[in-house]
C-alpha cells in the first residue's frame, strides 16, 4: 500500500435496525454528498466518465439478481445532463482486481463490519481525489428477497459509491437511494432528486468532471425523477405532473418513450404549462419499469426519468414455527413445561386450532384454540395415567382456508434419565497457550426428578469441572492445549447416573491452531521490505508473522490507536500506533520515544488479545530511510509526484528543473515533533527534518526545497526538490541520503515489475509466462541474464508483458526476470522477479 498515491475507501449500507448512521457534514446544495478520503480530500469523478462491470458468474448470471444488476446500472447511466455510464462487461470467474480501472460485483471476498449488507472498496489518487477504481462486495450471511432485504435497492445504492457520492442522510428530510440504511421490505430503486443533481455535479454532461451541469435550451422541465409504484392487476397509480418553465410563448414538444405504459399529455404548447404523466397498469407482469419522458424545445431536450415499481398482489399467508416439538417425562414425575409456537402472516387473519393424538387419548393440550395473526400458542402434555411408551400428535390451526400443521412427541420412561445440553461440544484455543478454552454444560434429568451423577474424561487434554453433583445442575468442560501440536483432537466426557443406570457420553471437539509468532526477519521498513535492517522512531513497519491478529481491521481516524482488534504491539515496552492489523501483517509507527534506544537494541512482541510472542530483538537507528514505490515492492519506480500531485511515470517523466516530490518513511528526528498516532501538521510550523537530508539522481543532487513529515499523515515523509538543469537519463535512479544513511535504489518513472504468472514452471520444454508491471515500453524485451528476449505488451494501469521463454534456458532452481527498452539501452533496466524452474 502506497498511502500518499493511492487511498482505498471502504462505504457501505447498512441493515437499518443494526445502527444510526452518522451525521454528515459536507452536503452539497443539491441535497446530496460526495466522498472524502482519510485525507480530507475530496473525490474527483472518475477521469473516462464509466466503468466497465463484470458480474460474479457463479452468483449473478441469469438470474433476478443478474436483472436488478443491470437494473440498477441503467438507472445510474440514464440520468439527463449526465455523461456517467455503467456498461455491462460479462460475467467474471474470479474476484475483484485492485485498480484495475473496471468494476466487478462479487457475493462475499471481503471482511464485513457488523449489519453491512454490501460493501464498495474505492481507490483514488490522494493528492487529487481522482477515482480510478472501485469494486463491490455483496454480504453472503444476508438473506435478499421478498420480504427481505430488497437486492436492487442495495446495489443500486452501491453502485452510487462507486461513482463518487457518499451517505446523505442529513442533506435531504426525504429517504433516498443514498441514506445509509435500509430496511426488511423497504424498495428504493428510483434516483431522486438528490442522487440526480449528485451525479450530474461529479459527471457534468459535455464536460471533464466537476461542478453542475445542465442541457440549456429554450425551456427546462421539473422535476428531472418521476416514480410510481402499483399492484400488479390492481387500479392504477394517481397522474403526476411535470413543469415546463422558460420564456413565456416558448414552443415545445412532450413525447414517452421507453413503454407503452407511459403517457404524457399535452404533446405540444408554449411555456409555460404543466404536464400531465399518466401509467396504464393493464396487462404488465409484476416488476420493475423504467422508461422517460422527452421534452424538446428550440434544438435542445431535457429528459425526465420515470420508474414503475409494480408489485405483486397480496396472498393470504399463514406459518406455523416450530414444525416440531418433543418432550420427555418419568412415570409419577412431574408434568414438563409448556412449549411456545408462534403464527405469522397475513394480518389479522382468524384461525382455530385443535389438537390430535394418535391413541386418542387427551394427552396433548393448547391454549388458546382461536385468535388472529400474528399470534402465538402454549403446547402442553399432561402424563396421568400415562404407561412407558413413546405417543405422538399433532396441532392443526387453520385460517383462511390454509391450514398448518405441527407435530408432537411425548415419551414416557419409567425411570428418570441423565439429559446434557448441549450434546456435542466445539472448543478452540492456541498451540503452547496456557488459557484453557471452557465451556458450560447443563446436566438435568428427564421428568424433573433429582439424579446424582458423575463424571469422566478420557483424554488428558480435557477435564470436567465439577466431576460430580446432582441435577438439575452444570459442569465447565475446559480444554488445554499445553504441549499439543497445531491439529484437530477428539475427546469425550461420560456423565452416569447409577440410581436410573443413564449414561450419557459427551463427544467433545477441540482445534488448536498454531500459535501466535513473527517470522524471522519479519519486522521491516514498510516501503523497502528489506529484511535486517535497523528501525527508527516515528518509521512505518510491517510485522509479518503467523497469528498475529484474530481478523483483520485498519485505524478508522486519527489519533491512530494503539489497539485495534484486541491486538498490540510494543516496541521497547513502548505502544507502537497501529494503522492495519491482520493474521499475517501489521503495519505500524514507532513509537517517538524509541529514539532513546539510538545505537543499541531492542524488543518488540506482538499481543493478540492474552497471547504474546516471543519478544524479537531488533537494532535501532536515529534514521532508517525507505522510500515507498508504486507497486509496494521497495524496488523499481518511486512514490514520486509531479508538483500538480500527478504520478512521475513514463507517460509523465521528470525534466530538468522540475519540482517534485518523493515520499518515503524513517527520515529520523523531526522540528516539532510529531505526537504518536497524530497526523503531521498541514500548516506552519511544518515539521521538518533535523538531520542533513540529500536526494540523488543519478549520483547527481537535487536542490532540496523540504524534507520533514508529510501533511496529514502519520510516519510517512516527504522529500521536495528540484531537478538538476540536466538529466543524463530519462528515468533516473533515485536515492535518498539522511545523515550518510541511504534509501534503497528506486527510479524516476522507469520500467516496474510486480510479478510473473505462473509463478513456478517445468524445466523441459518451453514456457510462456506473463511479466505484470508499470512504465513498460511498447519496444521492451525480458533480459535473462546476457540474453533478451522478445515479448508482447498489452496496455492497462498494470500492463501484462507475455514472453515465451526457450527451454534451453530453463534450468531447475530460480531464473531473475527483468525487462529493458530496445529502443533506450541507456535507461536502468526494471527491477528483477523471481520465475521457479521446477526439476
Amino acid at each position: 500500500m502506497i498511502p500518499i498515491l493511492f487511498l482505498g475507501l471502504a462505504v457501505w449500507a447498512r441493515a437499518a435496525d443494526v445502527a444510526t448512521p452518522a451525521p454528515q457534514s459536507l452536503c452539497k446544495s443539491g441535497g446530496f454528498s460526495v466522498l472524502t478520503l482519510d485525507n480530507a480530500v475530496e473525490v474527483r469523478g472518475k477521469a473516462d466518465a464509466k466503468f466497465d462491470v463484470s458480474l460474479d458468474a457463479f452468483e449473478y448470471q441469469g438470474n433476478d439478481f443478474d436483472a436488478a444488476l443491470r437494473s440498477a446500472m441503467s438507472a445510474w447511466s440514464g440520468v439527463s445532463g449526465s455523461r456517467w455510464r455503467y456498461a455491462f462487461a460479462g460475467y467474471a470467474s474470479t474476484s475483484a482486481s485492485s485498480r484495475d480501472g473496471a468494476m466487478t460485483v462479487s457475493r462475499g471476498g471481503t471482511s464485513f463490519p457488523a449489519g453491512v449488507l454490501a460493501v464498495t472498496v474505492l481507490s483514488a489518487v490522494a493528492s487529487s481525489g481522482q477515482i480510478v477504481d472501485a469494486d463491490i462486495f455483496v454480504n453472503p450471511t444476508f438473506s435478499f428477497g421478498a420480504g427481505d432485504y430488497d437486492f436492487e435497492s442495495v446495489v443500486l445504492h452501491e453502485m452510487g459509491h462507486g461513482l463518487g457520492l457518499d451517505h446523505n442522510d442529513n442533506c435531504t428530510a426525504s429517504r433516498t437511494v443514498m441514506q445509509s440504511t435500509i430496511g426488511r421490505g423497504v424498495q428504493s430503486r428510483s434516483l431522486l432528486s438528490p442522487e440526480v443533481e449528485g451525479v450530474r455535479y461529479l459527471y457534468p454532461a459535455g464536460s471533464g468532471g466537476g461542478g453542475g451541469g445542465g442541457s440549456g435550451g429554450g425551456v427546462a422541465a421539473s422535476p428531472s425523477v418521476l416514480s410510481f409504484s402499483a399492484v400488479a392487476g390492481g387500479a392504477p397509480p394517481p397522474s403526476q405532473s411535470i413543469a415546463i418553465s422558460g420564456t413565456t410563448g416558448t414552443p415545445w414538444t412532450a413525447a414517452a418513450s421507453g413503454g407503452a405504459w407511459l403517457g404524457v399529455s399535452p404533446a405540444a404548447g408554449t411555456a409555460p404549462a404543466l404536464l400531465s404523466v399518466t401509467v396504464s397498469t393493464a396487462g404488465l407482469a409484476a416488476g420493475f419499469y423504467t422508461a422517460r419522458v422527452t421534452v424538446s424545445s428550440q434544438g435542445t431536450s431535457s429528459d425526465v426519468a420515470v420508474s414503475l415499481n409494480l408489485q405483486s398482489p397480496s396472498v393470504t399467508t399463514l406459518e406455523l414455527a416450530p414444525g416440531s416439538v418433543a418432550f420427555s417425562a418419568v412415570v409419577g414425575g412431574v408434568a414438563p413445561v409448556a412449549q411456545p409456537a408462534t403464527l405469522s402472516g397475513s394480518t389479522g387473519l382468524a384461525w382455530t386450532a385443535a389438537a390430535s393424538t394418535s391413541n386418542g387419548s387427551g394427552w396433548l393440550r393448547i391454549s388458546p384454540a382461536s385468535g388472529t395473526v400474528p399470534g402465538a400458542l402454549s403446547i402442553s402434555v399432561s402424563t396421568t395415567g400415562l404407561a412407558p411408551d413413546t405417543y405422538r400428535g399433532a396441532v392443526t390451526v387453520s385460517g383462511g382456508g390454509l391450514s398448518r400443521t405441527l407435530s408432537v412427541q411425548l415419551e414416557v420412561a419409567a425411570q428418570p434419565r441423565l439429559v446434557l445440553e448441549p450434546a456435542t461440544l466445539f472448543l478452540s484455543g492456541r498451540a503452547a497457550s496456557n488459557v484453557p478454552a471452557c465451556a458450560s454444560i447443563a446436566v438435568t434429568a428427564s421428568g424433573g426428578l433429582p439424579l446424582d451423577w458423575t463424571a469422566a474424561s478420557n483424554a488428558s487434554w480435557l477435564a470436567v469441572f465439577p466431576s460430580s453433583g446432582r441435577s438439575p445442575a452444570s459442569s465447565s468442560l475446559c480444554a488445554s492445549s499445553g504441549s499439543l501440536p497445531a491439529g484437530n483432537y477428539n475427546g469425550a466426557v461420560t456423565f452416569s447416573a447409577a440410581a436410573s443406570n443413564s449414561l450419557q457420553t459427551l463427544a467433545v471437539s477441540f482445534s488448536v491452531t498454531p500459535s501466535v509468532a513473527v517470522s524471522d526477519g519479519g519486522v521491516v521498513n514498510a516501503a523497502t521490505f528489506a529484511p535486517g535492517q535497523p528501525i527508527a522512531a516515528g518509521e512505518i513497519l510491517s510485522i509479518f508473522g503467523s497469528n498475529l491478529c484474530a481478523t483483520t481491521a485498519s485505524a478508522a481516524s486519527f489519533p491512530l490507536p494503539g489497539e485495534i482488534a484486541g491486538c498490540r504491539a510494543l516496541i521497547g515496552g513502548l505502544a507502537a500506533r497501529l494503522l492495519y492489523v491482520s493474521p499475517g501483517q501489521i503495519n505500524l509507527v514507532a513509537p517517538g520515544a524509541l529514539a532513546a534506544f539510538t545505537g543499541a537494541s531492542t524488543t518488540l512482541t506482538v499481543y493478540n488479545d492474552r497471547l504474546v510472542t516471543p519478544a524479537v530483538r531488533v537494532p535501532v537507528a536515529r534514521q532508517a530511510p525507505g522510500v515507498f514505490t508504486l507497486l509496494g515492492a521497495g524496488r523499481g519506480a518511486a512514490a514520486m509526484t509531479h508538483v500538480d500531485g500527478s504520478v512521475v511515470s513514463r507517460a509523465a517523466p521528470l525534466g530538468a528543473g522540475d519540482a517534485f516530490s518523493v515520499y518515503l518513511t524513517g527520515i529520523g528526528p523531526l522540528d516539532p515533533p510529531v505526537a504518536d498516532g497524530a497526523p503531521a501538521p498541514s500548516s506552519e510550523p511544518l515539521s521538518r527534518a533535523t538531520s542533513v537530508v540529500r536526494l540523488l539522481l543519478d549520483g547527481q543532487e537535487a536542490s532540496l526545497l523540504f524534507a520533514g513529515a508529510s501533511p496529514g499523515f502519520a510516519g510517512l515523509h516527504v522529500v521536495v526538490a528540484t531537478a538538476p538543469a540536466a538529466l543524463a537519463r530519462r528515468f533516473p535512479e533515485v536515492v535518498v541520503e539522511v545523515q550518510g544513511a541511504a534509501s534503497n535504489r528506486t527510479t524516476a518513472g522507469g520500467a516496474s515489475l510486480l510479478d510473473v504468472s505462473p509463478a513456478s514452471v517445468r524445466a523441459g520444454s518451453d514456457a510462456e509466462v506473463v511479466l505484470r508491471g508499470i512504465n513498460l515500453a511498447s519496444s521492451s524485451g525480458v533480459a535473462i541474464g546476457r540474453e533478451t528476449l522478445p515479448a508482447a505488451l498489452s496496455a492497462g494501469e498494470l500492463q501484462n508483458l507475455r514472453v515465451t521463454i526457450p527451454a534451453r534456458l530453463l534450468t531447475a532452481g530460480s531464473l531473475a526476470l527483468a525487462v529493458i527498452d530496445h529502443e533506450a539501452p541507456a535507461e536502468h533496466p526494471s527491477n528483477t522477479v523471481l520465475l521457479r524452474v521446477e526439476p
